[in-house]
């Protein structure tokens, strides 16, 4: 099966706090989960970047006089194309250089990729085309426009597959956000490994349309899975 990049995320992960998952490390992208280096705080022009700004500055032990420069380099890499609304790289060379330019001194960040099969590809696409809906030009609709395809690497580790609702801003939640895992395991007969994500997903058009009807009470978002893959340093 064919993937594409849907995007890098610098990920600090932290254990969950809820459900039966709690104090579990899940190697998830979501920032519903674990916390995302690139947020709307890194952005100059956005208008909540002040907010929580000392809890920023204090979880990713940085100065304060390091903020206009981390929000300089990110509206830059944004005009230029290397960053995607709100929280993704775009390429990993972009990843790697925010990652050592202002948080080399953190040593418990993953940096990971998020890729989407062909009908998946297709879906998000239009699902979240501008063109289509009043929703902005998020960074997955922007790269998966490009199809670039998934590159085998030695310094690139399967972890798993995710299963992810994207919202209009281009944030997403995991099943784990409902606490589905055991739900999952019984309806599916599907298991999370030590990431906290699946090594294979046998009977993916079932899940999805489990996840996907609003009757089942989760988020009234598209759903999709995603695999899941970490950038080994």
């Amino acid at each position: 099966m064919n993937y594409f990049l849907g995007g890098y995320y610098l990920i600090k992960v932290r254990p969950a706090s809820f459900g039966s998952v709690k104090d579990r490390y899940i190697q998830t992208c979501s920032s519903c989960i674990n916390d995302s280096l690139l947020e709307d705080w890194a952005y100059s022009w956005d208008t909540q970047n002040d907010k929580n700004l000392n809890e920023i500055i204090s979880l990713y032990k940085i100065q304060a006089t390091l903020i206009p420069k981390i929000r300089n380099w990110v509206d830059l890499k944004l005009e230029e194309g290397k960053i995607g609304w709100v929280n993704l790289f775009r390429d990993l060379q972009s990843a790697q250089t925010y990652q050592e330019a202002f948080f080399s001194h953190l040593k418990d960040i993953k940096l990971m990729a998020i890729y989407f099969d062909t009908q998946e590809m297709d879906h998000l696409i239009d699902d979240f085309n501008p063109e289509n809906d009043a929703q902005g030009n998020i960074g997955l609709y922007q790269n998966l426009k490009m199809r670039i395809p998934e590159i085998k690497s030695a310094n690139e580790k399967f972890i798993g597959y995710d299963i992810i609702g994207i919202e209009l801003d281009g944030n997403f939640h995991t099943f784990h956000c409902h606490d589905l895992a055991n739900q999952l395991a019984t309806n599916f007969n599907i298991h999370t490994n030590e990431f906290g994500l699946y090594n294979s997903i046998p009977n993916m058009s079932e899940v999805l349309d489990f996840m996907n009807n609003e009757d089942n009470g989760f988020e009234p978002v598209p759903w999709f899975i995603v695999k899941t893959t970490q950038i080994l340093a």
